[in-house]
């Protein structure tokens, strides 16, 4: 009988579901007319329990997930943190190079500060990273590290906002792309 039992036993969900033949079907009733186990294991699934208790293990708990989120929360906090030194370091360097030979550079620093300042900021990126750029650049201008006069530094500074806005117009559009991607 413990053989035929664990055959019921297996067969039961696909009873329930309607999905075994007649005569499969015939077989189990008669054996669960006779077997208190399969008959309780079968009120059960009608009533949508677990089959057993080794599934009913095997389930996983809501509050499982709860220290993987927080390794996640925090994690995403360091890259937030990584992201808002590495504009600030951008925008140093950029304007330091200003004066110099290396000012072409800043046609790709410039954007890329814009893409970490879609990363930190969402949209607000578009008015918080060029009024970072300009308090970064005055601060540079007023202790001297850079020898440009005022109205050269707010027209670097402005043409380095355009830069800023095109990079930060590339996050988005690569941020809205990839969303469109994902929901397909």
């Amino acid at each position: 009988m413990k053989a035929e039992c664990s055959i019921v036993k297996d067969l039961l969900p696909l009873y329930v579901e309607d999905m075994v033949s007649r005569e499969t079907a015939k077989h189990i009733e008669e054996h669960i007319k006779g077997c208190n186990k399969c008959r309780k294991e079968l009120a059960d699934l009608k009533e949508g329990a677990a089959l057993s208790t080794v599934e009913k293990e095997s389930l996983p708990r809501a509050d499982a997930a709860k220290p993987f989120k927080k390794m996640m929360r925090r994690v995403n906090r360091q890259f937030y943190s990584l992201a808002y030194a590495a504009l600030i370091f951008l925008i140093f360097l950029g304007f330091g190079w200003t004066a110099g030979n290396n000012l072409m550079y800043n046609s790709l620093i410039m954007p890329i500060v814009g893409i970490f300042g879609y990363y930190v900021f969402k949209w607000r990126a578009v008015y918080k990273v060029p009024a970072l750029l300009l308090v970064i650049d005055l601060a540079i201008f007023a202790f001297q590290l850079v020898e440009l006069g005022f109205a050269d530094t707010l027209m670097w500074t402005m043409l380095y906002a355009i830069f800023v806005l095109i990079g930060v117009a590339i996050a988005f559009l690569l941020h809205y792309a990839l969303k469109k991607e994902e929901h397909k």
